[in-house]
């Protein structure tokens, strides 16, 4: 399997749950917003731990930069 192939391959699973999405829409909208706002609700704790880690990978890779800069570094 070569990349192209599963370039494809993750491109055609994306187009089918595209389609997928939109043909539960439009059967019943309802039940499509009722899944928005239950995704939504189940991943609103979330914003501060990712910001906390972004926040730390950053002050990492700077700390890295810095002592690679240091003499004698490597």
């Amino acid at each position: 399997m070569n990349k192209r192939f599963r370039f494809v391959q993750k491109a055609a699973a994306a187009v089918v749950a595209a389609g997928a999405s939109v043909a539960a829409l439009a059967a019943d909208p309802a039940t499509a917003q009722e899944g928005f706002s239950q995704a939504s609700a189940a991943s609103s704790g979330f914003g501060p731990g990712m910001w906390g880690l972004a926040a730390a990978t950053v002050g990492i890779l700077i700390g890295v930069k810095w002592i690679k800069r240091g003499r004698g570094a490597a």
